[in-house]
């Protein structure tokens, strides 16, 4: 039988929420440690033998941990990294893994060294259902003219000790929201190579707007809209990739009632919209969307 991976968590709130439910479903590894700062064996369903740490440092040094899972605010990803790297810790790491290029760069240029490590940042999107489906079946079989990213998100008031919509500590429209775009689009179409934006901070409802255009080795181009605050009456919230080929029009869309809907894959002929079709359906039930994308990041993880 083989021998199954020792993972330790950094982090309760994903790390319970989403990491642990989904690295509990992956037989190749086993959980042995959980870290955060507050008593976390009692706020939260774990197994009776975990080790419990207050300290990362100390997780990481536990000589029974091979690999850890960084789930932390993205503030204190490069110190978690530096650290994992220097102790030959395997690391999976919730994104965005820093909060600039030059932390970013100082880690890659560190694990280029270690070449026997495994590391992954865990971007979900591209392993959503409806993703998987389009870019297998579809995308090597039509030719694409035009693509169209619209991303709406109406947010009200988070504390202000969050870190997700502050662009310093690594949230934000660009760090929390544009990056899962860039990453799935390469999945997708291919690599990126120059990026055209412009970004809008709106002065009475602080509605954050980020509208361009990302353009690919191959000629592609994609219009980018996301907009994360106070949406106006016009506007209600939706995650949707529209594909545009001579024929046909492919969207991917959810309509972002909750962390449980799925993406759905729609197509119609251009010259009629009442021959659409559903590809996928939006399969609605009570879990976590990212628990099962997470699941299958978790495997290309251990392999």
């Amino acid at each position: 039988m083989k021998n199954k991976i020792n993972v330790g968590i950094i982090g309760k709130n994903f790390g319970y929420n989403v990491i642990y439910k989904s690295f509990s479903k992956n037989k190749n590894f086993k959980i042995t440690a959980f870290c955060h700062r507050s008593k976390v064996a009692e706020e939260i369903k774990i197994q009776k033998n975990l080790k419990i740490y207050s300290s990362w440092k100390k997780l990481i040094l536990d000589k029974e941990i091979q690999a850890i899972v960084i789930a932390t605010p993205p503030v204190l990803h490069k110190k978690i990294t530096q650290f994992a790297i220097k102790n030959n810790k395997h690391i999976f790491c919730e994104k965005p893994f820093t909060t600039s290029y030059k932390e970013a760069s100082i880690v890659c240029n560190l694990i280029r060294k270690k070449k026997y490590l495994s590391h992954m940042v865990n971007y979900e999107f591209g392993e959503i259902d409806a993703f998987l489906i389009f870019k297998k079946k579809f995308i090597n079989n039509i030719k694409v003219n035009n693509i169209y990213l619209n991303w709406f998100i109406n947010i009200n008031k988070r504390p202000k000790t969050s870190w997700k919509e502050n662009h310093s500590k690594g949230g934000g429209a660009i760090h929390n929201y544009a990056c899962h775009t860039i990453y799935y689009l390469e999945s997708l179409f291919g690599k990126i190579t120059s990026i055209k934006t412009n970004i809008l901070m709106g002065q009475k409802n602080k509605t954050k707007k980020i509208n361009g255009e990302f353009y690919f080795a191959n000629g592609l181009s994609a219009k980018l809209n996301i907009q994360v605050g106070s949406l106006s009456k016009k506007l209600y919230p939706i995650h949707q990739l529209k594909i545009l080929t001579r024929k046909k029009t492919y969207i991917l869309e959810t309509q972002l009632n909750s962390l449980s809907d799925k993406f759905q894959l729609i197509s119609y002929e251009n010259n009629s919209r009442k021959l659409r079709k559903i590809l996928i359906k939006n399969k609605k039930n009570e879990d976590n969307f990212r628990i099962q994308t997470t699941f299958n990041n978790s495997k290309k993880f251990s392999q």
